[in-house]
């Protein structure tokens, strides 16, 4: 049996066929980690779960004292660009959901991504925001005058290859409701951002996932249990998801809190969305008020995540990276934070980023769990997540489809990337913010 520290691994570790020995493993379903196993490692699958003392003296061994191995984690809601995906991995997110994007860019970012496992994670997409007559991110989204226009739209958008549709703020209920019938006629699932169109309207349409809590006015304010209850029932009955995204809130809360400049993890963020957080003017840093009523309001959201949680309503987790302050990858684990501090207990929150997201995005049959025949994304972290959910940004180790992935490697690619300006939708949605 070949041992080797983690620090060496990239470089001198066959990526074919080895083990990986923490101190505990936790599989993404059960309630507490287990000790004493180890994870064999076949090409780009788990090839099986055994105990220590059943590995072959012949195999590479990857040994983890004081550390937890878990699921790759699962960012549900992301606008892409080629520069996070060093900033994703390094972090131990092994798959994002992107959910609005050019949609010929993010099939071949896809791909791209498929066949060079060292330069970002699994991509699940769903192209355009589907957006009403006036598109509010013009790269991003794509326009439609009316309920059949989005029916062309989606079904274009279903024959390129995405994995879901998202629907936007312009659609009114009509147009909603054309979507998800053409997208699930399709067999597609349906997500949504919800302003002109009621919340009661597009999930008694069929909606399978309501982003950021929007259309939710509950949610968002000090309502009482009853009242958040029977929005919940609603949801409950419609079987529909929640993503409430808080990290983002809470940084348009926090806008003047300084420890978001000091965050290192900003290293990692790429020089033209740097600048589009520092000079957007947004949120606007002389509106005390508004930014009183955004830190009332984020209690409001936790309250009804909690309630909601524990009702029973389908949780999936994620952080609409890019977006001012959050940076690809690490901002996840703040929206972890986030859930605990709501009162949701760490190893719920750890399903939410694992299997429960494998779950709403379709792929739980290979992803978010560590079983035998599942693919090899996992991240090993010192200490254990279920414990303290801290835990989960001391990352020792990432795996992506059976690579151990090189820190140094990561950094590196991340560099050389800031020389360029990338030419991906949410880039250059940024840049014609700043240009206006």
């Amino acid at each position: 049996m070949h041992d080797q520290s983690s620090g060496t691994l990239a470089s001198n570790l066959p990526n074919d066929n080895y083990a990986v020995m923490p101190d505990e493993l936790w599989d993404g379903i059960s309630e507490h980690s287990i000790k004493n196993v180890a994870v064999i490692v076949n090409g780009e699958i788990i090839q099986d779960v055994i105990s220590r003392n059943m590995v072959p003296d012949n195999i590479n061994t990857i040994n983890l004292p004081g550390c937890t191995l878990l699921p790759g984690l699962i960012d549900a809601h992301v606008h892409y660009s080629s520069v996070m995906g060093p900033a994703f991995l390094s972090a131990g997110v092994t798959t994002v959901r992107d959910v609005g994007n050019d949609l010929d860019w993010i099939i071949k970012e896809r791909l791209f991504n498929e066949q060079n496992k060292d330069r970002g994670p699994n991509i699940i997409c769903c192209g355009h925001l589907q957006d009403g007559p006036i598109k509010y991110w013009p790269n991003m989204g794509r326009a439609n005058i009316n309920a059949d226009s989005v029916r062309l739209s989606v079904k274009e958008h279903i024959e390129a290859g995405v994995d879901a549709i998202k629907l936007y703020d312009g659609l009114d209920a009509e147009m909603v409701s054309a979507g998800i019938d053409e997208a699930h006629r399709l067999g597609k699932p349906v997500t949504a951002h919800l302003v002109v169109c009621t919340v009661e309207d597009a999930v008694s349409a069929g909606l399978d996932c309501i982003e950021h809590l929007s259309g939710c006015k509950t949610a968002w304010h000090n309502s009482s249990e009853k009242e958040d209850q029977t929005l919940i029932d609603l949801l409950l009955k419609h079987n529909v998801t929640i993503d409430p995204t808080l990290v983002i809130f809470d940084r348009v809360a926090k806008e003047l809190d300084l420890v978001f400049a000091r965050d290192a993890s900003r290293q990692w963020v790429h020089p033209s969305h740097l600048q589009y957080w520092n000079e957007s003017g947004y949120p606007k840093t002389d509106d005390f008020q508004a930014r009183l009523n955004h830190q009332q309001e984020i209690l409001y959201l936790k309250r009804f995540l909690l309630r909601a949680n524990q009702s029973g309503v389908t949780t999936a987790i994620g952080t609409d990276t890019p977006f001012p302050r959050l940076t690809p990858g690490f901002s996840l684990h703040d929206e972890m934070a986030n859930y605990v501090d709501a009162g949701i207990k760490p190893v719920e929150v750890l399903k939410s980023a694992t299997s429960v997201n494998a779950k709403v995005l379709k792929i739980e049959s290979n992803s978010g769990k560590i079983l035998k025949g599942f693919n090899a994304d996992f991240v090993v972290v010192k200490g254990n997540p279920i414990n303290d959910i801290r835990d989960i940004q001391k990352t020792r180790l990432v795996v992506h489809k059976g690579m151990v992935i090189s820190q140094n490697k990561l950094q590196k690619e991340m560099e050389s990337s800031f020389d360029d300006i990338p030419d991906d939708a949410i880039t250059l949605d940024f840049l014609d913010r700043l240009d206006k």
